[in-house]
């Protein structure tokens, strides 16, 4: 089961990895009726359901809701942002809700993210999120997660790229 501690950082880097992957940044917070734990780490491939059928993908993301955006760069600035949102009554995903992302700071100027309700392949269903693929450079940044009217703020600093 998962602890819960308000907003906290941990930072953990991809293990034996050619080449060093940007490392995933993971902070909680909670909301009147809402657990949230916000991840940003590197970019994912995304499929929409009928792709991830055809192609039998082994990593990436399953869209089962929502858009991707309308043009994916592939460079360091790159990162994967994702929202998983949990009931705080009984610890259950909350799969229907009403999500919006703002992200503000570093070079960013309340960037509105492009709601995507999507799961981890190798997780599956249970590992159901919100959120994108983000052009997110090295800095500092605050991002607003609001679910169903409630709103979270998550002081964020993207590290360097190695």
């Amino acid at each position: 089961m998962r602890r819960w501690f308000g907003v906290s950082c941990i930072f953990l880097l991809a293990a034996g990895a050619a080449q060093a992957e940007p490392a995933v940044v993971t902070q909680r917070a909670t909301t009147k009726h809402y657990k949230l734990e916000l991840q940003v780490g590197p970019p994912e491939r995304m499929y929409t359901a009928s792709e991830a059928r055809a192609a039998h993908p082994a990593s990436g993301e399953i869209m089962v809701g929502g858009r991707m955006p309308e043009m994916m760069h592939d460079t360091a600035e790159m990162r994967h942002l994702e929202l998983h949102i949990y009931s705080r009554a009984n610890g259950r995903t909350i799969g229907e809700a009403h999500v919006a992302i703002l992200v503000s700071g570093g070079d960013r100027r309340g960037l509105s993210v492009p709601i995507a309700r999507m799961y981890g392949v190798s997780e599956g269903p249970e590992d159901l999120h919100y959120g994108n693929n983000v052009m997110l450079p090295a800095g500092s940044y605050t991002i607003e997660a609001v679910v169903n009217g409630e709103r979270a703020r998550f002081p964020l600093t993207v590290p360097a790229s190695s």
